[in-house]
C-alpha cells in the first residue's frame, strides 16, 4: 500500500511540475522543417467543380517549385506545378472531373502533405452501386517469402525436436508460435507495394490492407493489439495499441486528416474502440500476448539464448527491488497519457497549454507520439522493412530532423540508443524491458483489479498439497515473479506474470501447476524427475 501511495504522489508531482513549467513558456513561432502544409477550399464538391489548394513551405523560400498531384479514384492523376511567392506560399486550382474519392498531394522535394476531396455526381443514379477501383497488382517479394518459408520450417523442426525433452516442450512450442506471429504481424512486407505507380505509391498500403470499422467507428489504422506491432512500417497487419492511444488524443483527436489516412470518426470514439479492445483481450488472455506473441518479447528471448550459448550466467534483482521496478511501467504509461493530453488540449478544450503543439509546430512535427520517439521496438521494425528493400540502411542512423525522419518513418537516433541500452540490460537480466513495458502495464491494469480479475479466462492454478516449496518456479521465471512460489494455492496468476509457462514446464511435480482456459486445463506440470531427460 505504501509503494502505491508513493507512486501516485510521484505521478502527481511530475504532472504539476510539467504543467507549471509549460505555462511559463513563451510561445515563439518558428520553422522546424523543412515541411509543407496545405489546405483545400472544400472537401465536398460536385463533379467538374474546382477546388483551390493553398499552402506554404518552411523555410519560406521564394521561387521554389511545388508539385501538386491530384489522384483520381481510378489512380490516374493530374500534375500541376506552381512556384512559391516571396513568403514561401503557393496556390493552385484544379477541376475535379471524376466522381469518387480524390487524394491530393502537395509535394516539396521528398516531403508531402495529403489532402482529400469527395466528389459527387448529382446526375448519377443514387441507387447505382458505387464504382470501385483496385490498386495495381502487388508484386510478391519472393526473397522474403522464401526466407519466411525457411524460417517457419526450421521453427517446426525446432518445435518437434524440442518436444522430446520434457523440460523444453512448452518453450519449443512458444518459440514456434512467436516466430510464426512475427510473419503474421508483418506479412504485408512480403509484398512489394512499390509496384504501385507514382504518385499513388504515396497512399499507404495499410490503408488497403487493414482499414476496418468497429460498431460503426472508422478505424483506418486497423485494430489495436496489446503488443508491439509498430505502426510505422508499411505492410504491417496490426497496430500497436500504445500508438493509437497516444495519437488519437494528439494530434488526431478530431475527425479529419491523419498521417496517410482520413478519420471519419472522432478521437473519443476511436479511443473507445482502443480501450474496449484492450479490456476484452486482457480479460480473455491477459499477458499471454507478452509471453507468446509480442515480437519484442521474442527479441528478448533470443538475447537470452545468446547469453546461454556464451555460457554467461544471468543476474537477478532482489525481490523487493524487482517488485518496485515493475511499477515503473505504470509511471511510463501515466507520463505518456499526461503528455498526450497536454499536447492535445487545443483540440480537446480549445486551450493551448504547451507552445508549438499547433499544426506545423515543433512538437507537432517531432513529438506528437512521445513514447514512439524512444520506443526500442521501432528500429527492429525499420530493419525488417529495410530487408524488403523499402528503405536504405543508412537511414537508421539519421537524427530526428534528418531526411529519414522527414520521409515519414519517424525513427530517431534516440530509438537506437534506447534499443542498445535495453539489449544490454536484457543480456544480463532476463526480459528486463518486459518488467517496465508501458504496454504490459496497460494490459495489467485490466487484469489485476476486480471485476476484470474475477472474469479472466486464462488462469494459472497451483495445487497446494502437491507443492513442496522447492523454489524451481521462482528461479526459472524470466521476470522474477514470486507469486507462484509465495501463494498457497488456487489462482496464482499475477499482473506481472507473462504467462510464458516456464514455471509449469520446469515444475518437477505432477499436476502441481496448471494452466486453465475457461475452467479447462490446457497445460500442466509433469514429473520429469523420473526421466533422464534434461
Amino acid at each position: 500500500m505504501k509503494s502505491k501511495t508513493v507512486l501516485a504522489c510521484s505521478i502527481t508531482i511530475l504532472s504539476l511540475v510539467y504543467i507549471l513549467s509549460a505555462q511559463s513558456f513563451v510561445e515563439v513561432k518558428g520553422c522546424y522543417g523543412p515541411h509543407i502544409t496545405a489546405q483545400i477550399s472544400s472537401n465536398e464538391v460536385k463533379v467538374n467543380e474546382s477546388v483551390t489548394i493553398n499552402g506554404e513551405i518552411c523555410p519560406g523560400d521564394p521561387n521554389v517549385t511545388i508539385r501538386v498531384t491530384f489522384t483520381r479514384p481510378d489512380y490516374t492523376w493530374i500534375d500541376q506545378f506552381v512556384v512559391t511567392d516571396s513568403e514561401g506560399k503557393f496556390s493552385v486550382t484544379q477541376e475535379l472531373d471524376e466522381a469518387g474519392y480524390w487524394n491530393i498531394f502537395p509535394i516539396y522535394g521528398h516531403i508531402c502533405d495529403r489532402l482529400y476531396a469527395n466528389v459527387t455526381d448529382p446526375n448519377a443514379d443514387p441507387n447505382a452501386p458505387i464504382p470501385t477501383f483496385e490498386l495495381p497488382p502487388y508484386k510478391p517479394n519472393y526473397t522474403l517469402v522464401s526466407a519466411a518459408a525457411i524460417s517457419l520450417s526450421l521453427g517446426t523442426i525446432v518445435a518437434v525436436v524440442g518436444t522430446k525433452n520434457k523440460t523444453r516442450k512448452i518453450s519449443s512450442l512458444r518459440l514456434f508460435v512467436q516466430i510464426g506471429f512475427v510473419f503474421l504481424i508483418f506479412f504485408g512486407m512480403f509484398i512489394d507495394h512499390q509496384n504501385i505507380p507514382v504518385p499513388a505509391e504515396q497512399i499507404a498500403p495499410h490503408e488497403v490492407l487493414i482499414s476496418t470499422e468497429v460498431l460503426g467507428v472508422s478505424m483506418p489504422d486497423g485494430l489495436p493489439v496489446p503488443f508491439f506491432g509498430c505502426y510505422y512500417p508499411c505492410g504491417r497487419t496490426t497496430t500497436c495499441a500504445l500508438w493509437e492511444l497516444q495519437t488519437y488524443i494528439y494530434p488526431f483527436w478530431d475527425a479529419g486528416r491523419g498521417w496517410g489516412v482520413n478519420y471519419a470518426s472522432s478521437g473519443i470514439m476511436r479511443l473507445g474502440v482502443v480501450f474496449g479492445s484492450i479490456i476484452l483481450l486482457s480479460i480473455v488472455l491477459g499477458k499471454f500476448f507478452c509471453g507468446w506473441i509480442c515480437p519484442f518479447g521474442l527479441y528478448m528471448d533470443l538475447i537470452s539464448k545468446l547469453r546461454k550459448t556464451l555460457r554467461i550466467r544471468y543476474r537477478v534483482l532482489s525481490d523487493n527491488f524487482n517488485k518496485k521496478f515493475h511499477q515503473l511501467g505504470y509511471v511510463i504509461l501515466a507520463l505518456i497519457l499526461i503528455l498526450s493530453i497536454l499536447f492535445g488540449m487545443q483540440a480537446i478544450a480549445n486551450t493551448q497549454i504547451i507552445p508549438e503543439t499547433e499544426k506545423g509546430g515543433f512538437i507537432y512535427q517531432y513529438f506528437s507520439a512521445p513514447f514512439c520517439q524512444v520506443c526500442p521496438m521501432k528500429p527492429l521494425c525499420m530493419s525488417l522493412q529495410t530487408s524488403v528493400g523499402l528503405l536504405r540502411p543508412e537511414w537508421l542512423t539519421e537524427s530526428t530532423t534528418g531526411d529519414f525522419y522527414q520521409l515519414g518513418y519517424y525513427l530517431t537516433s534516440l530509438n537506437i540508443v534506447i534499443l542498445a541500452i535495453v539489449s544490454l540490460a536484457a543480456f544480463f537480466y532476463r526480459r528486463s524491458w518486459c518488467r517496465i513495458c508501458p504496454l504490459g502495464a496497460l494490459i495489467a491494469l485490466f487484469s489485476r483489479f476486480p471485476p476484470f480479475k474475477w472474469i479472466s479466462a486464462l488462469r494459472l492454478d497451483k495445487v497446494e498439497k502437491k507443492c513442496t516449496k522447492c523454489g524451481v518456479c521462482k528461479r526459472v521465471c524470466p521476470t522474477q515473479v514470486t507469486e507462484v512460489y509465495e501463494k498457497k494455492g488456487g489462482d496464482v496468476t499475477s499482473s506481472n506474470c507473462l504467462l510464458c509457462l516456464r514455471c509449469v514446464e520446469m515444475c518437477p511435480y505432477e499436476d502441481a501447476l496448471r494452466l486453465n482456459l475457461a475452467g479447462k486445463t490446457v497445460m500442466r506440470s509433469r514429473n520429469w524427475l523420473e526421466s533422464n531427460e534434461f
